[in-house]
Order: C-alpha cells, then structure tokens, then sequence
C-alpha cells in the first residue's frame, strides 16, 4: 500500500511536526462583508473611503483618497465599515487585471476609514493569524481561484462571496501561522525601507536638477575657482542630423524610443517584431550614443521623449530624429533630456494642427532648439554628481529585486 502523501510544507521550522489541515475560506472567517456605495468628494471633509484602485502591489496606497459627505449617510451606520488594523480588503469588483488583489489595512491616515461596495473585508476566526491568510493570498493557486470563479463583463469583471467562501487553504497550527507571518512580515518591512530610501534618493537627484540646471546650485574647479558662465547653444551648433538610410536592409534589429524606459530592442520590449522585416529600407540607422526624438507625445513625455541609444547599431522609423553630438559630455545632454528644461520650446514651435497624439515639428526649428552649455568640466562635474545618485538608485533596485526573489521563493516553499 502506498503511504499517503503528507499536506506539509517543502520548507518548515523544526520545532513544527503534522499535516497541515484543509479548511474553506468560510470556515474561518466571522465576517466577509462589502463596503458602502454613495457618492464621493475630493475635498477631506468627511470619511476617507478607500476604493479598488487603492489597492496595489499587495498594499496600500493612500495617495488618492476620496472622502464621504457625513450629512450624506442616508440612515446607514458607518460604524459598521470602520476598518480595524490588519482587516483584509479584496478586490471582488473590478478589471480582470485588478480582480483578486488584496491589501492588508493599516490606518495610513490616523483616522477613522470605510471602503467601497467593490471591495470585501474580510475578519476571522482566532484559529488563524490574519497576515498567514494573507500571505496565503499571494500565492499563486489563490491567483488560479479567483480566475476560475471571476465572471468577465463589459465594464468589469467580479466573483461572488458564496464562490470565494470555497476557497480551499492549507492551515499549521496558530503558532506555526505566526511564525511563518512574522518571518514574510519582517521580509516586507525590509522591501518597505527599501522602496522608501529609492523614493527618497528619487526625490534627491530631482531637486539637485533643478537646482542644478536654473544654476541655483553651480560646480567650482579642483582648484576651487568658479567656472565660466554658462553659454546657450542651438542644438544644431553642437549636434549633427543624422539621416543615413537601412538602403542595403542588411540591419535587422528595430529600435524602439520608449518614453518610460528609453531606447529598447522592439522584440525585447514588446516579444515580437513590430515593424516589417522585409521593409526597413527606409529605416533610419542608429548607433551606440545616438540621440532620438520620438513625436509621440503620452502622460509620461507630453513633447515626446529624447533618448541616448545605449545598445549596438539598429534601425529606427523615418518618424523618429536622429542625432549625434559634435561635441560636449554625452551624459550631461542625457541629463538634460530627462528634465523638463527643453519642452516649453518644444510647445511654442509646435503645429497643434496635426494629429493630436503627436508634435508636428519641423527639422529646422527642432534644431534651432536652446540647449544649456556650461564649459566641458562643470558638464563633467554634473554628469559625475548625478551618475553617483543614480549608482544608488539602481544598487537599491537590485536590492529590491532580489528581496522580492528571496520573498517569492519563501511562499513557495513556506505553504503547502
């Protein structure tokens, strides 16, 4: 007879021995309750109400709130939908993208908070730690679930209470739930600090920008002595159209200029060849430490994004400007395209008479663009300076990355 398979898990204290039991959701919870629908206002009179779109990345986030008018109750008794530290929120209406997700509450706001119709909060029993059913959310048989159970609709999608309550998890003992909780927990805190310090040296190198480039904040030489004043420049007495033609079609790789992350690999970014790759004979040759204009203007580039080409020779759409600089520290100009000091001239030489999702500019006036010239050393010394913080940023991004690896593997390996 074969020996029945143990409901353990592949990674576990030593102090911890037994099966795990199997309960449904609605075994161990005393309430599971969806919130209250009325109309909202922007201004902070009244209750914060947290909605689905303030649940993110398995947090929270408070940073658009929406508040109820207190005159507005209409008989209900909001004490009712006051939210406790450590309730559990769950999307139950919502896009398919959204659907499932969850949030531990934590009173962000040092104020009593209630929630939206869209989202249930869930209470439980003292036989479980709240956080382990949490965590427990994370995994990816929960994620499989709520796709089973979610039924699509035009405007959004959504899964009801008496389906999820069949939820089936994996139960330790309450002192086992707790310490694997406060093992994920303390993982957490430690991705919380991380996060933190990359927004507080985003914030950083944003200041020093701007303090940087309206020369508020100016470099001195290794002697100590003050550089000359800065020069402004066009953009076509320090950089070269460039305008060379794929003619032969010998390259292959198409580039893409990304407003969010820069000048990319079409078929890395998207996963496939977006243009034709039987016809890129009008495709513009780029090359390592080339400058591209994209006209596609969007949220995160509203004149369109100036991108350095930091990979091997591609091509590019006959759309998109390509330009090389003549002379001058390629990181400084990189700099300066990130920062927002080009696009008034962009707006006032635009024709708005084209499409609307796109600057209409001409080559001439484009390269009549005013660029900041500070002499070549105090470019250097800024490049340098800002490289420094971005060295930081990116040592926190791969902090966050591997935490967030380490995070993975213990839910896979610390639930059944």
């Amino acid at each position: 007879m074969m020996e029945k398979k143990k409901n353990v898990p592949v990674l576990r204290f030593p102090e911890f021995s037994g099966d795990w039991e199997k309960k449904k959701l609605g075994e161990i919870t005393t309430q599971m309750q969806s919130g209250v629908s009325r109309k909202l206002n922007d201004s902070d009179i009244g209750l914060p109400i947290l909605r689905s779109n303030n649940i993110q990345n398995e947090g929270l986030d408070v940073t658009d709130i929406k508040y109820w008018y207190l005159k507005d109750d209409q008989g209900v008794n909001l004490e009712n939908y006051y939210l406790k530290e450590n309730d559990v929120l769950v999307n139950f209406i919502n896009s398919l993208a959204q659907i499932g997700k969850v949030a531990l509450f934590s009173d962000l706001l040092n104020r009593d908070t209630i929630f939206t119709t869209n989202l249930l909060r869930l209470s439980f029993k003292n036989i479980v730690d709240t956080r382990f059913v949490f965590y427990n959310f994370n995994l990816k048989s929960y994620k499989d679930y709520i796709q089973s159970i979610t039924k699509p609709a035009v405007n959004q999608a959504s899964f009801t209470t008496k389906e999820f309550q069949n939820y089936i998890l994996d139960l330790a003992t309450l002192p086992e739930q707790q310490k694997i909780s406060s093992v994920l927990t303390a993982v957490d805190n430690k991705l919380q600090t991380l996060k933190k310090k990359k927004t507080l040296l985003e914030q950083y190198k944003k200041g020093m920008m701007q303090k940087i480039f309206s020369q508020e904040l100016r470099f001195k030489d290794d002697n100590g002595n003050e550089f000359p004043e800065w020069e402004m420049k066009t953009l076509g007495e320090i950089a070269e159209k460039k305008s060379i033609k794929n003619k032969s079609n010998d390259v292959k790789n198409v580039f893409t200029n990304s407003a969010s992350v820069g000048i990319v690999n079409q078929r890395d970014y998207f996963d496939k060849d977006i243009a034709n790759q039987n016809n890129l004979l009008n495709y513009y040759i780029v090359e390592n430490n080339d400058f591209v204009y994209n006209p596609r203007i969007s949220n995160l580039a509203p004149v369109g994004p100036i991108g350095r080409n930091h990979l091997d020779t591609g091509v590019m759409s006959p759309l998109y400007s390509v330009f090389k600089f003549t002379q001058g520290n390629l990181d400084f100009f990189e700099i300066f395209f990130s920062t927002t000091g080009w696009h008034e001239y962009m707006e006032s030489i635009a024709n708005y008479g084209a499409r609307a999702d796109r600057m209409n500019i001409t080559s001439e006036n484009f390269y009549l663009m005013p660029v900041p010239f500070p002499c070549l050393e105090e470019q250097t010394k800024i490049a340098n300076f800002l490289s420094a913080i971005d060295d930081k940023i990116n040592l926190c991004n791969a902090q966050i990355e591997k935490t967030e690896q380490w995070k993975k593997g213990l839910l896979q390996k610390m639930f059944v």
